[in-house]
């Protein structure tokens, strides 16, 4: 079961994602010297529980991820996924080409930590401007194991998912990311209650 926003909603929490992977797209393009850019074009909210939806969305069955959770006036944990083996390219680009493949191979968790924590911290700034209020972030944390092993919790209050699709795009190279919320029921209707306020004021 699929969560309803309206469609006013649904297209001002796109933009405010929108926002924050514009800014880690240049961040990411001065990081390795190479134009890149990041979209999001489609957003589901969906219950946590709903596995089918969750599979179906990223068509992965195992996922390479990096985490970081976040508190303030909402807490959330947010992830970006790659589906297994499609990350070589995004570290291959960050390193360099002459980095060996035994190089790129040990150095990949550590690259991968760093676009997440860009990506990641860069979506949660855009949401802050939004909420007007500031976050306490964690250390990212790297992960490469099935999909319903690294968003499964044990925390019954993580009840609702943000799942977002960006493109990656490279010259010669596009790549398929995606970006996940876990909120709380009270989170998830706070993030609604500052949506509609800024609706409000539009």
């Amino acid at each position: 079961m699929t969560t309803v926003l309206s469609d006013l909603q649904r297209d001002a929490l796109i933009e405010v994602f929108n926002i924050g992977v514009g800014n880690a797209a240049n961040s990411m393009s001065q990081l390795i010297d190479e134009e890149i850019r990041l979209s999001v074009p489609k957003l589901q909210v969906v219950l946590k529980d709903h596995a089918q939806i969750i599979s179906n969305f990223i068509q992965s069955e195992r996922i390479c991820a990096v985490s970081q959770s976040f508190s303030g006036p909402l807490t959330a944990r947010a992830f970006l996924v790659f589906p297994e083996g499609k990350t070589h390219e995004i570290v291959r680009r960050m390193l360099g080409e002459m980095v060996s493949a035994d190089e790129l191979n040990t150095m990949e968790e550590e690259a991968l930590s760093e676009i997440g924590n860009i990506v990641l911290n860069a979506c949660i700034s855009s949401m802050s401007e939004l909420l007007q209020a500031s976050f306490k972030s964690s250390q990212p944390a790297y992960h490469l194991d099935t999909t319903l092993n690294i968003l499964s919790s044990d925390n019954p209050d993580e009840q609702f998912m943000l799942l977002l699709h960006i493109d990656f795009s490279m010259p010669r190279e596009k790549i398929d990311g995606y970006l996940i919320f876990l909120l709380s029921v009270q989170s998830f209707n706070e993030l609604v209650r500052k949506i509609d306020l800024l609706l409000s004021k539009i």
